[in-house]
Parts: structure tokens; sequence; C-alpha cells
């Protein structure tokens, strides 16, 4: 159904330049307007708890849905057990637009998320009498396509550059300056990136050591200074006599990590007076 556009809309899709450009093009409020009244008369709200799925890899692609509170993301589970995060959707952010039958993601609610759930056959009725409900779905169709591609680039770069454009992403998207929300947890956050939670950890803590961002107690970060944040996703140098320095004060000092203070004990070392007997055998 939505695959089927009439040539002159295909274009969209088929010249990335134009894509990008409508995924970043304001929408008139005047439309904006008029689609959220139509989303909110046709969609249906629905509640989800932290880790309920809205809908599983497979089910049947038949709405698409519109986070109203919270934030809900798209994930897959790979054969080997490891999942990989499609990406996060916060609130005003649609997501479930597919061309196929069925969902080729699962998504589930990364915290308490309200939804507005809406029939695909409904929306697409309802664009096809109204020109401008027509372009809406267009763009955002478009604006899901973009993130795709950047998605695509992002997986491409090094630990530092996907854990800086991360904070950077969500805080455009947020809309607050010089502060991000994160809801998900840290596993969450390596599962997007494709990385370790501890290379996540490691990175975001050379940030803060480097005064770029500051990480706050309760679930989000502020972004200190950002020209130095964008210096240090490019300059590898810098990050890299970080962690040199970093291992070579671990090794010295015989502890682990900076925040660990964990004793590492020396290969072969008896760590007890069992092992001490076993080894040597009992004194007298």
């Amino acid at each position: 159904m939505w695959c089927k556009l009439p040539g002159e809309k295909n274009e969209l899709f088929r010249q990335p330049s134009s894509v990008n450009r409508l995924a970043r093009r304001l929408i008139p409020s005047t439309e904006t307007e008029a689609f959220n009244l139509l989303i909110d008369r046709i969609g249906v709200r629905v509640s989800f708890a932290p880790k309920t799925r809205v809908f599983h890899e497979n089910d049947p692609a038949e709405s698409v849905y519109k986070v109203v509170g919270g934030s809900v993301c798209t994930c897959k589970t790979l054969s080997d057990g490891r999942r990989q995060i499609g990406r996060f959707y916060l609130p005003g952010e649609f997501f479930g637009f597919e061309c196929a039958d069925e969902h080729t993601l699962s998504a589930e609610a990364v915290s308490n998320a309200k939804v507005l759930a809406i029939k695909k056959s409904a929306l697409a009725a309802a664009a096809g009498r109204d020109a401008v409900l027509e372009r809406q779905v267009l763009l955002l169709m478009a604006r899901e396509l973009a993130c795709l591609q950047e998605r695509v680039l992002l997986l491409l770069k090094n630990a530092q550059e996907r854990v800086g454009e991360f904070i950077l992403d969500m805080e455009k998207r947020a809309g607050v300056v010089d502060y991000v929300e994160l809801p998900m947890k840290r596993q969450d956050i390596a599962d997007y990136l494709g990385l370790t939670i501890e290379t996540v950890s490691r990175t975001l803590t050379a940030l803060e050591n480097h005064d770029a961002i500051e990480i706050l107690p309760r679930q989000g970060i502020v972004v200190r200074n950002h020209s130095l944040l964008k210096t240090l996703m490019a300059d590898r140098s810098e990050m890299s006599a970080y962690w040199s320095c970093l291992r070579k004060s671990t090794n010295e000092n015989g502890y682990r990590g900076d925040r660990r203070r964990t004793r590492i004990q020396p290969t072969g070392a008896p760590r007890s007076t069992p092992q001490r007997l076993r080894r040597n055998g009992p004194v007298g």
C-alpha cells in the first residue's frame, strides 16, 4: 500500500540529497496541526510499561505509531543472542512505516510510554482524500529513510564518534540546549551503537574527564562544551593518549580501571590458605 506511490513522488526516494533535504525541512505549522488532529481522531492511545513490546518481529504491519509520552526503541535479536537496537523514538516521532506486510523489527517501550496506534488503511484513506495529509505522510517516510542512511554511516565510525554523535543527536531531537535526557540504560546505548557497555562507559568517562560533558546522577548528560566535544570526536590521538595514560596508571598501580579499585592478583599467586596448602602441602 505504502510503496505504490505516484511516479513523480517516487523520485523523492531515488535521490538521497532530496531525502535529506525533506528530512530536515520544517513542516508548516498549519499542516502539522491538521495532521496531528487527524492522528488524534483516528489513533488509539495505548500505554506500555518499560520493556513491554509494542509489536513483535514478523507481526502483521497493519499500523503506524506515534510516541505521545516516554520513549520507544525498535530492536532485533540476532541468532547468537545479541540484541541490536535500530532507533530510539521520542515524543512526537512516528515509527512503524514499513513497505513489507510484516514488521522486520520488534518495538518495545524503553520507559513508561504512551503511543498512538493508527491503522494504515485509515491513514491511507484520509491521505488519498487530502493532498496536504498525503504530503505529510511522504515527509515522514522520507525522514525515516534519511535516519536509516545516517545510521549506516554512524556504524562505520569509531567509538568516540559514535558516542559523541549519539549525544548531539539526542540533544537536537529533544530540543533542549546543552542537556540530554537519557531514559535508556547504558546497555541500550551500547546495543544501538554496536559497542560493548564497557566501551560506552569508558568513552563517556573520558569525555567527562576532558570537561566536554557532565554525567548527571539521574539519566542525563549536560553538554558543557560543544566545540570541545566535536574536537574530541574527531581527534583520535587525544583520546588514544588518554587511554594509554589510563592503562599505564593501571599497570603501575596494579589496579583495574580508574573508578573500581579492584586489585589485580599477580599471575600464579595463591589467593588463600587452602590454595597454599594444596600447592605446598601441610606445614610440618
